[in-house]
C-alpha cells in the first residue's frame, strides 16, 4: 500500500522521542526491541551533527558504572551494512561506554554468559532496536532525539532546522501530508519561534566570513550580532572581520545602519603633506568600539573636536593629530602649573606674614626650633619651621594648596596661647599686644553719710533713686485719690519696691513729690 496521502503526526513522533515508548508511527515498527549489541557493531551515525561533549563524559562514564545504564541507546539496523547497527540517539552514554571499556571496567555493562573479557570486541550493551521503513525518518528520528535530550546552541538549531527541512520535504515527495506553512512545521519540531528561526536561515545563508562563522559554531557570537553582519555584504563581512571580531551587538546595528545611509568608512580627505588618508580601517575600529560616537572617517582627525581634547578617549587617530593634543595637553599643564606655583607663591607671602606674627611669641618665650607648635588639625608645625617661614624659606618643588598658620585653622587657642605664653586673642589677631595689661581697680565710691549704721550705708546715686522714686509715688498717690485702677496698682509695686530697697517714709515724702 503506498503512502501517498497519508498525515505526517509530527506531534506524535516527537512524544515517541522525548518518551521512548511502544506507540506507533507511521514509518515505524509498532513494538521496538531491547538487545545486547556487542560496542563493536554500534555505528557512529554521520548524519549526527550535534557536538559531544567530551569534557563531561567522565562524571556519565562513573554513573554508568555506578548505577548501570538509566535510558538505552536508540539504533536502527544500518541499511548498508548488515549485522550494524546506527546509532540514533544515545551517542554520549555510547562514548561513556567505550570509556570504561578501555579502562577494564566493561562489565557492568553488561554482557552475555559466554562473553569473556577481552575490550571492545566482546562488550555488549543493551540497546533499544527500531526499524524504519524510510531512511529520512530514520533521520528525522535521530534529529529529534538529540534536540530534546540537551540544551542546542544557536548553531546546532540552525543546522537542526537545515536538515528538518530537508528531510520533511523527502517525506512529503515520499506521501506524507503535512498540515500548514513547511516553516511553522520545521519551528514545531526545531521548537523554536517562526521569527527565529528565519533569522537563523540569514545567518545559516549570509554569514560568509569564516572568523565570524567559526565564532557562531563555538557559540561565541551573539544569534543578533550574527544575523545584523549576515546583513552586510560578504566583501564588507570580510573587511570587517579583518578589523575586530569583539563587538556588540550594539555596534554591529549601528554600522549597518551607517552602512545602509552610505558610510563606506573610506575617507577622501587628505593630510597636510598632500597624500590621501589611508586609515579607512582605522576610523572603523574606532566606531566598532565607541558605537555611541561613530565618525564614519568623515573628518580628519587634525580638525576633529575631540581630537583638540587635551584627554580625549579617541585613540585611533594618526599620528600627527595625537602629536597635536600632546602639544594641547602639555601647553595646558604647563599654564596649569603656573597658575598653581602664583598661587603657591601667594599662599607662601600670606604664610611669612603669619609666621613672623607668631615667632613674635616664639621669640619672647624664648622657645627651641624642636619645641612644638599645635595649630591646626595637621599638627605638625615646630618652631624651627616656623623661624623658616618667616624668613621665606620654603621648598621650591612643593605645591601649596593654602596658607598656613591661619588664626581661623587654631585648633586650640587656649593650648597654643600657653605654649607660647601670649593671649589668645594676639593669635587670633584681636590685639597687638602679647599679653593684655593688669586690669585698673574700681573707682572709689562717695563717702558714706555720717550718722548711718554700716547696713544702712548708701551711696550717692542710692539716694538719688530713692528721692525720685519717693517724687514718683507721690505722684501716683494723687492719681489714686482721683479713681485711678492703674495709679494704685503702680503704687503698690512701688511700695514692695521701697521695702526691698529698704527705703522708708514713701508716705511722708508723697507730699513733697505732690509739691514737686
Amino acid at each position: 500500500m503506498g503512502k501517498s496521502g497519508r498525515k505526517f503526526d509530527l506531534g506524535g513522533l516527537m512524544e515517541v522521542v522525548s518518551k521512548l515508548d511502544t506507540t506507533a508511527v507511521d514509518g515505524v515498527a509498532a513494538v521496538p526491541e531491547v538487545k545486547l549489541i556487542p560496542l563493536a557493531d554500534i555505528v557512529d551515525n554521520k548524519a549526527n551533527f550535534y557536538a559531544v561533549d567530551r569534557a563531561g563524559l567522565k562524571p556519565l562514564a562513573d554513573s554508568i558504572a555506578m548505577d548501570g545504564l538509566q535510558q538505552y541507546p536508540l539504533v536502527t539496523p544500518h541499511p548498508d551494512r548488515p549485522g550494524k547497527y546506527l546509532l540514533l540517539s544515545g551517542h554520549r552514554r555510547c562514548a561513556a561506554i567505550k570509556m570504561l571499556v578501555d579502562e577494564g571496567a566493561w562489565g557492568v555493562i553488561g554482557r552475555s554468559p559466554n562473553d569473556r573479557p577481552g575490550g571492545a570486541s566482546t562488550a555488549q550493551v543493551p540497546c533499544t532496536v527500531r526499524e524504519y521503513r524510510s531512511a529520512a525518518m530514520a533521520e528525522l528520528q535521530l534529529i529529534l532525539a538529540n534536540s530534546t535530550a540537551r540544551v542546542l546552541s544557536n548553531a546546532e538549531i540552525s543546522k537542526q532546522a537545515e536538515r528538518m527541512e530537508v528531510l520533511l520535504y523527502q517525506l512529503k515527495e515520499e506521501g506524507y501530508e503535512f498540515p500548514g506553512r513547511m516553516r511553522d512545521q520545521v519551528a514545531a519540531a526545531c521548537q523554536v519561534s517562526a521569527p527565529k528561526l528565519a533569522r537563523l536561515k540569514v545567518i545559516r545563508e549570509k554569514l560568509k566570513a569564516p572568523e565570524f562563522l567559526l565564532l557562531f559554531e563555538k557559540d561565541r557570537l551573539a544569534e543578533q550580532a550574527a544575523y545584523t553582519i549576515a546583513r552586510l555584504p560578504e566583501e564588507f563581512q570580510r573587511r570587517l572581520a579583518g578589523v575586530s571580531t569583539d563587538f556588540s551587538a550594539g555596534a554591529a546595528e549601528k554600522v549597518l545602519a551607517k552602512y545602509k545611509e552610505g558610510w563606506r568608512w573610506e575617507p577622501d580627505m587628505r593630510c597636510p603633506d598632500g597624500k590621501a588618508c589611508r586609515r579607512g580601517d582605522a576610523f572603523l575600529r574606532h566606531d566598532l568600539e565607541n558605537p555611541y560616537d561613530m565618525c564614519g572617517g568623515q573628518t580628519c582627525c587634525l580638525e576633529c573636536s575631540r581630537a583638540k581634547e587635551p584627554y580625549s578617549p579617541c585613540d585611533r587617530m594618526c599620528s600627527r593629530a595625537q602629536a597635536a593634543r600632546k602639544e594641547k595637553r602639555e601647553e595646558k599643564k604647563a599654564a596649569e602649573d603656573a597658575r598653581a606655583l602664583k598661587q603657591s607663591r601667594q599662599y607662601q607671602r600670606e604664610t611669612q606674614g603669619n609666621a613672623r606674627r607668631v615667632l613674635r611669641a616664639i621669640e619672647a618665650a624664648g622657645l627651641a626650633d624642636g619645641e612644638h607648635i599645635p595649630w591646626d588639625y595637621a599638627d605638625r608645625l615646630y618652631a624651627g619651621l616656623i623661624r623658616k617661614y618667616a624668613a621665606g624659606e620654603f621648598p621650591e618643588d612643593e605645591r601649596w594648596y593654602d596658607a598656613r598658620l591661619k588664626p581661623d585653622r587654631l585648633k586650640d587657642p587656649a593650648k597654643t596661647a600657653r605654649v607660647l605664653g601670649c593671649s589668645a586673642d594676639y593669635l587670633l589677631g584681636l590685639t597687638e599686644e602679647l599679653t593684655p595689661p593688669a586690669a585698673a581697680p574700681p573707682p572709689p565710691g562717695p563717702e558714706p553719710e555720717p550718722g548711718l549704721p554700716p547696713v544702712r550705708q548708701q551711696t550717692a546715686a542710692s539716694l538719688l533713686a530713692q528721692e525720685n522714686l519717693n517724687r514718683l509715688h507721690g505722684l501716683l498717690l494723687r492719681e489714686e485719690q482721683a479713681g485711678s485702677d492703674a495709679a494704685g496698682a503702680l503704687c503698690w509695686a512701688i511700695s514692695t519696691l521701697a521695702r526691698l530697697l529698704d527705703v522708708s517714709k514713701l508716705d511722708t515724702l508723697g507730699e513733697e513729690g505732690d509739691e514737686a
